[in-house]
C-alpha cells in the first residue's frame, strides 16, 4: 500500500489533507469558463453530458480525495453513468479517457496510472 494511502472498504483513495482539497476545489482555482477553454484547446465543445462527469469528479474528490488508481474512479464513474450507457458513453463524451480528460477539465490531480502509452490506453 502506498504510504500516505487509506483505505475503506467502498474506496481506495489516497489520504490528503483536507485544506489542499478545498483550495483545488475552490472557485479561485476553477470555473467553468477556465474549463471550457481548456476543453477549446483540446477542440472540445462543453455540453451538458460532460458538464455532469465534471461536476462529479469534483464531488467524487471532495467527498473520497485523490483516488489511488485510475481504475477507482472509472468504476465508480461507470456505475454512476450506467443508465446512460457506461464506459462506451463516457468514451463517446471524452476521446481521450473520462478520468484523464474529465479530471483535467474539473481541475483536478489526475490519479495514478490513468495512462498507459504502452498500450495505447487511456481511463
Amino acid at each position: 500500500m502506498h504510504p500516505y494511502a487509506t483505505q475503506s472498504p467502498d474506496t481506495e483513495t489516497a489520504s490528503s489533507d483536507a485544506g489542499e482539497r478545498q483550495l483545488e476545489l475552490s472557485a479561485d482555482s476553477w470555473n467553468r469558463d477556465k474549463s471550457q477553454a481548456r476543453a477549446q484547446l483540446e477542440g472540445i465543445e462543453l455540453k451538458d453530458g460532460h458538464w455532469d462527469v465534471v461536476v462529479f469528479l469534483r464531488q467524487y474528490y471532495q467527498n473520497h480525495g485523490l483516488p489511488i488508481a485510475a481504475r477507482t474512479i472509472a468504476r465508480a464513474l461507470n456505475k454512476h453513468f450506467s443508465s446512460r450507457g457506461g464506459n462506451r458513453y463516457l468514451h463517446r463524451l471524452f476521446a481521450g479517457g473520462p478520468v484523464t480528460q474529465g479530471s483535467r477539465f474539473a481541475n483536478l490531480r489526475t490519479p495514478a496510472y490513468a495512462t498507459d502509452p504502452s498500450f495505447g490506453t487511456s481511463y
